[in-house]
């Protein structure tokens, strides 16, 4: 069996599990209560949040544990967009963002979204950016760090200075990048989702720089504003043990999974009818997309499931739609048989090599392609 769908989600690591388990035996009682067994579940709460941060290299104070990378992204956008509700400005966003991004600027009711276009290596042009923040301004602009399906890097210091020549708060989409890759400094809000890295479900982190115009919305019940219910000291304890983990397997694993990934790039060119899509360098080296324009892509993802051979296919987050992934099309690619392939820290050379052999096999082995 090969999983190759790190960019959805990745097995609880092992640092994770420890921790996991152990809270499961201390932190059972509840943190806001005076007795010993409470105040004992505070600090493995207060432990937790203390790791995350260093790891974050951000204060502890500017750190937020919420129910999912996708509330960390709603409460990110409505609280940034609150804060500035009195301009008429548009909400700026990337066209590749990760969906959860692009439906919570379009869910404001009070401002319109500008989608920002990407070169055809799905990359944000700054002078594009730089014009619209001239022209129009902006109350919040929102590029995410690295690609969720193409694992493309975007330039975050370069976007981050032209938000501050024009006094715009930055938003980064960093679920791709926290525990995988190197984490982006220049922001003012950060978002990611524990089970990205190796972390447990229902873990999303919300980081907003001090002095940052944030104010929650009525959407909003976060931060403590309306209070979250009791919390899960369990996954908590389990995601900050799993991020010191990822966080050290990346830096020790990074050039290995470099060099898995430009092996898959490498012998899939040489396949006739599937390439590889986006940067050649500029990328992080645990995600790539592959395309193959005359098939369905769903139908791929069935072929070499049936061979033990998880991958993913379309938008990460829209794969059960028939529609084709925003992201390639904002990149001119009209396709709908892409397939993604997500390394893991634990992805190995007989992982990589079960899937190159098993490609050109499906490729030939399916039907009537798309169009015929």
């Amino acid at each position: 069996m090969a999983y190759l769908d790190a960019g959805s989600s990745q097995p609880l690591n092992p640092a994770g599990q420890r921790a996991f388990l152990q809270a499961l035996a201390d932190g059972w009682a509840d943190p806001a209560r005076l007795h010993a067994q409470g105040r004992k579940s505070q600090l493995l709460a207060e432990e937790a949040h203390q790791t995350i941060a260093e790891v974050l290299a951000v204060r502890r104070d500017e750190l937020h544990i919420l129910s999912s990378g996708t509330t960390a992204v709603q409460s990110a956008v409505r609280g940034l967009n609150h804060a500035r509700r009195r301009e008429t400005s548009p909400v700026v966003v990337s066209a590749v963002e990760h969906s959860s991004v692009i439906n919570a600027t379009h869910s404001l009711d009070n401002a319109d979204t500008t989608l920002l276009p990407v070169d055809s290596m799905g990359l944000v042009n700054a002078a594009e950016l730089e014009a619209v923040l001239t022209s129009h301004g902006a109350r919040l602009v929102a590029v995410q760090s690295v690609n969720q399906e193409t694992g493309i890097q975007q330039d975050t210091e370069v976007i981050a200075g032209l938000c501050q020549a024009h006094a715009v708060p930055y938003l980064v989409d960093a679920a791709q990048s926290v525990g995988r890759a190197e984490i982006p400094q220049q922001w003012d809000v950060l978002t990611a989702s524990a089970h990205k890295w190796g972390g447990p479900a229902g873990i999303g982190l919300l980081v907003i720089r001090t002095g940052t115009p944030w104010h929650p919305s009525d959407a909003t019940h976060a931060l403590g504003v309306s209070g979250q219910g009791f919390p899960n000291i369990p996954a908590l304890m389990a995601a900050a043990a799993s991020l010191v983990q990822a966080d050290q397997d990346r830096r020790e694993n990074g050039e290995r999974l470099k060099e898995l990934n430009n092996h898959i790039r490498m012998v899939v060119n040489g396949i006739d009818g599937i390439d590889v899509v986006g940067h050649p360098t500029q990328r992080a080296v645990h995600l790539l997309t592959l395309n193959a324009p005359r098939i369905a892509g769903d139908v791929l993802v069935e072929h070499l499931d049936r061979l033990g051979i998880s991958v993913a296919s379309g938008s990460a987050c829209s794969s059960m739609s028939l529609d084709p992934s925003h992201v390639l099309l904002a990149m001119g690619i009209e396709t709908y048989g892409n397939i993604r392939i997500g390394l893991t820290d634990r992805t190995t050379e007989d992982d990589v090599a079960e899937l190159l052999t098993a490609l050109p096999r499906v490729l030939q082995s399916i039907g009537a392609p798309l169009g015929d």
